[in-house]
């Protein structure tokens, strides 16, 4: 807590570490997320750790139908989020042949995780492996019969780094990485950059080879733009500049290898969106249950 003058930042941090929380230790984080359009975006944690079977099962949410996601955060000495993980996955009821079903007809009540081997036979694991793997399935059993049965095809692993600015609470810089399932091999990454007061100033998007996708650049208030966009091609060359206004199309200034002005259109700045990880054919041809579905729920808490 050190470096702290603002007495509210104090308050926070004891209320952070009153939930259980401890500096440098991960812990799984709740989905929900409180909504105020006033808060100070300082990042402290607002909810307590939940347990790993609650992690697992984390619910969809209104915003976010078609997909869950799983998190590992951890706060630094400042009890602020130092770091996060989330693993986004795709869960869906499934039916399983009679074979299948008969590998589970003395299976005790509860909840099991299982993966297919190369005969499409079910081996059971724990949740400590399921939730590492690519794709799992998971059953769940009361009273005697089983009531639900999920495939949890992982669709993405994505990191954020955080770091504040000396005696503030507010944001100095967000580190944000897109991994591929070995969690090693980076795909893409996003560096953001703040001022003391919590402003936006630069955003610098590098691909899977470290090389530059775009650099935003943010305009102090009244200005003509909110910011510029500059994009790059594989061999470092600017490509175009996007003037964006605080609303409508953004100005497109075009560009040769040589810098120079080649043409003036308007639209938006493109996205660069990383595809899902694919779907190993063992899972994907498992038989959807089309009787059952998921309720998706609020994904905004209102703070108090």
């Amino acid at each position: 807590m050190t470096g702290l003058i603002n007495p509210l930042d104090v308050a926070k941090c004891i209320k952070v570490r009153t939930m259980g929380i401890k500096p440098h230790v991960p812990y799984y984080g709740s989905t929900r997320i409180i909504l105020n359009h006033y808060r100070m975006p300082t990042n402290y944690p607002d909810f307590a750790p939940i347990s790993l079977e609650e992690a697992e099962n984390a619910p969809y949410r209104v915003q976010s139908p078609f997909s869950t996601k799983l998190k590992i955060n951890e706060v630094g000495d400042n009890y602020q989020f130092k770091e996060r993980w989330s693993y986004k996955r795709k869960p869906q009821y499934i039916l399983l042949n009679e074979r299948q079903l008969n590998s589970l007809k003395d299976l005790e009540n509860g909840t099991h995780f299982f993966i297919l081997d190369t005969h499409l036979q079910l081996q059971p694991i724990t949740i400590e492996q399921a939730i590492t793997l690519p794709n799992y399935i998971k059953v769940t059993r009361e009273m005697g019969k089983i009531i639900a049965i999920e495939k949890k095809p992982l669709l993405s692993i994505c990191k954020w780094e955080y770091g504040y600015w000396p005696h503030s609470a507010n944001m100095r810089y967000l580190r944000f990485f897109i991994y591929a399932m070995d969690k090693k091999t980076l795909l893409q990454s996003r560096y953001v950059e703040y001022d003391e007061e919590g402003n936006d100033l630069m955003v610098i998007r590098k691909d899977q080879n470290n090389k530059l996708i775009s650099v935003e650049k943010y305009y102090p208030k009244g200005s003509q733009y909110y910011s510029e966009t500059t994009l790059f091609n594989e061999q470092g060359d600017k490509t175009a500049i996007f003037y964006t206004p605080s609303s409508g199309n953004s100005k497109i200034v075009h560009l040769d290898k040589q810098g120079n002005i080649t043409d003036v259109t308007y639209g938006s700045v493109p996205y660069h969106r990383i595809p899902d990880f694919p779907e190993e054919e063992r899972y994907k041809n498992l038989t959807i249950d089309t009787s059952k579905e998921y309720k998706a729920v609020d994904r905004l808490e209102s703070e108090k």
